[in-house]
């Protein structure tokens, strides 16, 4: 004889034994037998929910409902049913439905709690995680859910509590002890984030989200190298985690690892393709690697999820900047900077706090390793765009960076830093009237006379003045009494874009003068073997010290295709300069160059250079913005690495004693 509860049981017994096709037949038999069976239709909807089959269950559960309106069970498992499909209102009222049944249901208490919250609907989702906190039994995840409630709502101090409780009821709960870390992280408490992780990893060595969250607080704490391995300890666990593959990509470009950045990042947007976090850093590294039409598709993807994200227009910005596009950079620098000129980046521990003095154009010192993260607090201050009063309610700092490098890029800078240096006086490194005296066209006047060095004569022509002209640039440069063979730059370039050999006027049609030019008159520089040698010497701190040497065949020398790679003989006098640059230079060039030092009287500065055959040292520019930087550890140039470390120890000692002095 047919037994209908029978059957149902040993389909349950089917069902969890994952005989998914015998327990389906079973249940289709109990329900051929009676289409309302209320314990047939509730389990065979919960296994066609999870085989994905949501219409199928739907239509079982709300038969559940119909057929026993009294049975919190069945308004509970509809209800979730409509929160995994997006449908929270009628989550929240089966919810409900369910309460007013069986007021201490466990899950329909915490479910409609989480279901608030994601409605944003903050304050009943919080007196919601109140009353479960009441009526259950084991409160604990009562006041994890209340913790994620005030985390959303951006409470994160009080998430913090919230979550401290739960971890007392349940000190072995993974969700709670990550909850708690995110809490402390949200909350600024890295270091306490860190110690949460690591206590839940502990005892749960193998779960990603623990990974994640102390990668995450690593970040925080600016050891960006520990926090890659927390990360790629989160990716072997749990590779398609999409904030994972967000963290590391973002740890990767930041130790400059450009390739590593762009696999991980690209995974994350195939994961989470809304994401305008992942879109706007892809848009970063890729901007950085010169991929420029990539950059800027991944900068309209993450506007087009947060019209006002600052890094996507900061990006945008600069890459209309270098196409000549200067309409199309000033909206998006009005777009950025409008909604705030000052961005603190906080060093867990400082050493000392630096309000650096910074444009939104191209022109700026690249300090990130002359100040690094983990040990100076850096105020960023685009000062063309700080509001009115806004000098007076900065927050404390010890001493003030000019890193507005580059006259010609300077921006609407010069007058804001003018004014706030007049109204504020302080100690500055870089004072902006000694970086001013370093414009191409000024650099021969401040280097006149030194003793052993060639400073060629330049002019500067804004486009204004060449259109006015009959004749056009070959009339101007012709007025300015310059000698063929002449260097022509577009004004604010860099880089050795836009840049050209003029052997005589007829060269003149590629120039740019879209913004103006420079024309330098050019001193052939090439050594007796016909190459062509660019040597970088940093002044900072007092001293003068040795940065690269760059060898190439061509007199457009750049150290990044100067083809130095693979070629130990170039390496090795690129080491002897290193070890011992008078040496190398030569008495007369040497000490020239350090008179050159003398002359601009920058905290921080640089000099290309090279050495004629009759022994002088030949100026190609001299101004604060040289780029300084580490090499790989296991690459080939990492012998380089003393040298860059000499500069940036340096630097940083005396940022320190200035601050000191305050």
């Amino acid at each position: 004889m047919f037994d209908i509860a029978e059957t149902i049981s040993t389909a349950l017994d089917r069902h969890q034994a994952g005989a998914r096709d015998e327990a389906e037949a079973l249940y289709k038999r109990a329900l051929d037998a009676d289409p309302r069976e209320p314990t047939a239709l509730y389990l065979y909807g919960l296994f066609n929910f999870e085989a994905g089959k949501v219409e199928a269950a739907d239509r079982l559960l709300t038969k559940v409902v119909e057929v026993r309106p009294g049975h919190a069970e069945g308004h509970v498992a509809l209800a979730n049913l409509a929160y995994w499909r997006g449908r929270h209102d009628a989550a929240v009222d089966g919810y409900k439905r369910a309460l007013a049944i069986q007021p201490d249901h466990a899950a329909a208490l915490i479910n409609l709690a989480t279901a608030l919250r994601d409605q944003r609907q903050f304050d009943c989702a919080i007196t919601a995680c109140g009353n479960a906190a009441k009526r259950l039994i084991d409160p604990a995840p009562a006041y994890a859910a209340l913790g994620g409630t005030l985390a959303a709502a951006g409470r994160s101090a009080e998430a913090v509590e919230a979550y401290r409780t739960a971890n007392v009821l349940a000190p072995r709960d993974v969700a709670v002890c990550i909850g708690l870390a995110m809490a402390l992280l949200d909350s600024g408490d890295a270091k306490g984030a860190l110690a949460a992780s690591d206590d839940t990893l502990a005892w749960a060595p193998d779960n990603a989200e623990a990974w994640f969250v102390k990668g995450s607080a690593l970040m925080a704490l600016r050891r960006v190298d520990a926090a890659v391995t927390a990360f790629e300890r989160a990716v072997a666990i749990e590779p398609d985690h999409a904030a994972t593959r967000l963290g590391l990509g973002n740890a990767y470009a930041e130790l400059d690892h450009a390739d590593r950045a762009i696999e991980h990042l690209t995974r994350a947007a195939e994961l989470d393709p809304g994401s305008m976090e992942i879109h706007a850093s892809m848009g970063s590294v890729l901007w950085r690697c010169g991929e420029t039409e990539a950059a800027e598709k991944a900068c309209w993807l993450a506007l087009a999820a947060d019209p006002t994200l600052v890094v996507a227009h900061q990006n945008l910005a600069a890459i209309h900047a270098e196409r000549g596009e200067a309409d199309l950079a000033r909206h998006h620098r009005d777009q950025a900077y409008a909604q705030g000129a000052l961005f603190v980046e906080a060093a867990p521990d400082p050493e000392a706090t630096v309000l650096v003095l910074t444009t939104s154009q191209s022109g700026n010192i690249p300090h990130k390793y002359l100040l690094p993260a983990d040990r100076y607090t850096r105020l960023n201050w685009f000062i063309e765009y700080a509001s009115e009063g806004q000098a007076a309610t900065l927050p404390a700092y010890d001493v003030v960076f000019n890193i507005i490098g580059d006259p010609d890029d300077a921006g609407g800078a010069e007058s804001p830093v003018d004014a706030f240096l007049k109204a504020y006086p302080s100690d500055v490194i870089n004072l902006p009237a000694k970086v001013a005296a370093t414009r191409r066209d000024r650099l021969s006047d401040l280097l006149a006379g030194v003793d052993g060095l060639v400073t060629p004569k330049a002019v500067r022509l804004d486009a204004e003045t060449i259109r006015a002209t009959d004749g056009g640039l070959a009339a101007c440069i012709a007025a300015s009494g310059l000698a063929y063979p002449l260097l022509v730059r577009p004004i604010g370039s860099h880089g050795g874009i836009g840049l050209f050999l003029a052997k005589g006027p007829a060269d003149l049609g590629q120039a740019n003068i879209r913004a103006g030019v420079y024309a330098t008159e050019y001193v052939g520089f090439a050594g007796p073997d016909g190459l062509y040698r660019k040597y970088r010497m940093i002044f900072t701190g007092g001293e003068a010290f040795p940065y690269h040497l760059a060898i190439a065949e061509d007199w457009l020398v750049h150290y990044g295709t100067a083809h130095m790679e693979d070629d130990e003989a170039r390496q090795t006098e690129e080491r002897r300069f290193l070890d011992a640059p008078a040496s190398a230079l030569g008495a007369r060039a040497m000490a020239a160059i350090l008179e050159v030092g003398q002359r601009l009287g920058l905290d921080y500065a640089g000099v290309d250079f090279s050495v004629l055959p009759d022994g002088r040292a030949v100026v190609f520019e001299a101004n604060a913005t040289m780029l300084v930087h580490p090499e790989e550890a296991d690459g080939e140039f990492a012998y380089k690495n003393p040298h860059a470390a000499r500069i940036f120890a340096a630097f940083q000692t005396m940022v320190v004693r200035r601050s000191r002095k305050k």
